[in-house]
């Protein structure tokens, strides 16, 4: 994978909605953007076009009036010129000229064929342009269907091929309208001037482009140059102002300049292009954080808690090709929806926007290079527990008076433990991801033990051994780890990670007895370290290579008085361990 720095983007605004009032969408939409950042929508079910500012908010909309001059039967993609002309794929009716009827009972007869509805920037309709001239016949009578005219009067359609067939179409900077028809028995790119005049048309196969393109978007460049997604062919077609191919970039698969079903095009105003592709990646980060209480699977995760990333990729590359850069877009974590967002656009400047179609809602997503990324990742799990444990011991075969009453031994323990434990982690991309973690633990615990028999005796004399311990501890552990997800794969999923570890651990120990006669004391006291680093390494789907080397050390002293107070003792201990391990795990 590419190391190169991957850009990201932000959830920005929202907008949309079922229905066919204002800012309501039917299922079949087109999108395209205006030079001052408007959002442009053909609502093909609808027979529409809405035009929304950057915000998303309503501005006006184009619909077919009786009194119209134009006539929406299935309007498709959209492009928006320099002027803000407006420009809609659709299927248009064009008599034909030397068919004219003779006579009343005579039907006229009609080719059916794609064309171009022009408005201006207000919404005004200027004119149609048909691809070509169709006002001769052109395929035989023979295939014509019967059908009315606006007026009720019979008459006979000629269609120009499968109506059913894609039109990708695109304006550049001049005016010049580029229309791809990716169905049809030729496929091939008509150009029409700013007035709708035919100016060429070029095929897609050329020499180096291969026999086989299946074309899914369009765009052009500041100097004219269009280009063609292909999406079985996993790559960008570029194509001179004048048809003529210049070069392809992009072959099949998930590293940077690669794709895996392009779809998605747009020429920016920075000169760049980005292309979207349909590679997808999941990230899974583990919590230690307890599961939802309305979640129905906790039974099965009651140790720890997993957060699923789901990241789609976008490529900036130059307009000859040159890959520059990964820009990924996070969603957010267990969002189900967000698992069937669609592309629908990007405008000029980079924004992204995705359909929800469950409710036809567009989310627009802006680049960001906010100092705290959508991709950085905090957990912070503050956990404070108290036990209480109590133990009576009452021997029934001792003839004291306290049988049943008072037991022969009591023991009483607390103990208070704190947890701090901080996660940061930070996705470069979808294959690499760096976490730093603190780990601090607290514990003190106090041990009261009373003995109820009668006291201890020995060549010294007689003691009561009642006694309390106190013991705290002091634990911190930092450990980074490095994660290189080496194949995304579902099927041949592998993945390398490195880390490093240092911890400290500081123990107090004290026991002391109770009576004013018993002069016992022990006190100890450590302080431990240790370190660690290692790595494991996916060989293959079933086979994982680890190593791990750590290096303990430490000292402890120790201080230790009798109840006699007559013996004393003191010590000093230090340790000093390294080992290594070598391991190569299997499933068969």
């Amino acid at each position: 994978m590419s190391l190169n720095a991957a850009g990201e983007f932000k959830f920005v605004s929202e907008f949309g909605g079922k229905g066919e009032g204002e800012a309501q969408f039917a299922e079949t939409l087109f999108m395209g953007f205006g030079p001052d950042g408007a959002v442009y929508i053909t609502d093909t079910d609808n027979f529409r076009i809405q035009k929304f500012d950057e915000t998303g908010s309503f501005v006006f909309d184009i619909q077919m009036e009786a009194e119209s001059e134009f006539r929406f039967i299935n309007p498709t993609d959209i492009a928006v010129g320099t002027d803000n002309a407006i420009y809609v794929m659709d299927w248009v009716f064009i008599e034909i000229a030397d068919t004219m009827p003779q006579a009343p009972s005579e039907p006229s007869i009609f080719n059916y064929a794609p064309g171009i509805h022009k408005f201006d920037a207000h919404g005004t309709f200027v004119a149609t342009y048909p691809l070509q001239d169709f006002s001769k016949r052109i395929a035989p009578l023979e295939s014509a269907s019967p059908g009315l005219d606006a007026d009720g009067n019979y008459i006979l359609i000629i269609p120009q091929g499968d109506t059913k067939r894609n039109f990708l179409l695109t304006v550049d900077g001049h005016g010049n309208l580029y229309v791809c028809d990716a169905g049809g028995k030729n496929k091939r790119i008509f150009k029409l001037d700013a007035n709708g005049s035919p100016i060429a048309h070029y095929p897609f196969r050329q020499s180096g482009t291969g026999d086989f393109i299946y074309p899914v978007d369009i765009t052009t460049d500041k100097a004219g140059n269009f280009y063609i997604v292909d999406e079985k062919g996993h790559r960008v077609l570029k194509y001179s102002a004048d048809g003529e191919f210049l070069h392809a970039f992009g072959e099949y698969g998930d590293a940077g300049g690669q794709f895996i079903e392009p779809f998605q095009i747009a020429a920016l105003e920075d000169g760049t292009l980005l292309v979207a592709d349909a590679a997808k990646y999941l990230k899974d980060f583990v919590s230690t954080l307890p599961t939802r209480l309305d979640d129905p699977t906790r039974r099965y995760t009651d140790v720890t808690r997993l957060f699923r990333y789901r990241l789609r990729r976008i490529q900036r590359f130059t307009t000859d090709g040159v890959y520059t850069q990964k820009l990924l877009v996070p969603f957010q974590r267990e969002m189900e929806t967000d698992i069937a967002l669609e592309l629908k656009g990007i405008d000029g400047t980079g924004n992204l926007y995705y359909l929800n179609p469950a409710e036809l809602r567009f989310r627009k997503y802006a680049p960001t290079q906010s100092l705290i990324s959508p991709m950085f990742q905090t957990e912070l799990k503050l956990r404070y527990t108290r036990d209480l444990h109590d133990v009576e011991i009452d021997n029934q075969d001792d003839l004291d008076a306290d049988l049943y009453t008072k037991s022969d031994f009591d023991e009483q323990i607390i103990q208070d433990t704190a947890d701090a434990n901080l996660i940061l982690s930070y996705d470069i991309n979808e294959a690499y991801r760096l976490a730093l973690s603190n780990r601090l633990t607290f514990i003190r615990s106090t041990d009261t033990s009373y003995y109820r028999a009668r006291d201890f005796e020995d060549f010294r004399g007689r003691f009561n051994q009642d006694d309390r311990t106190t013991e705290t501890s002091w634990d911190d552990r930092v450990q980074l780890d490095f994660t290189w997800i080496r194949d995304q794969s579902l099927y041949n999923y592998r993945e390398a990670r490195a880390f490093v570890y240092f911890s400290l651990v500081r123990v107090d120990f004290i026991n002391d007895a109770l009576d004013r006669f018993n002069f016992r004391y022990f006190d100890f006291n450590a302080n431990l370290s240790d370190w660690g680093a290692g790595i494991y390494y996916d060989l293959s789907r079933t086979f994982r290579l680890n190593f791990e080397i750590t290096h303990f050390f430490g000292e402890n002293r120790y201080t230790y008085v009798d109840e006699t107070a007559v013996l004393y003792a003191t010590g000093f201990q230090e340790a000093d361990l390294i080992r290594a391990v070598l391991l190569i795990n299997g499933v068969f």
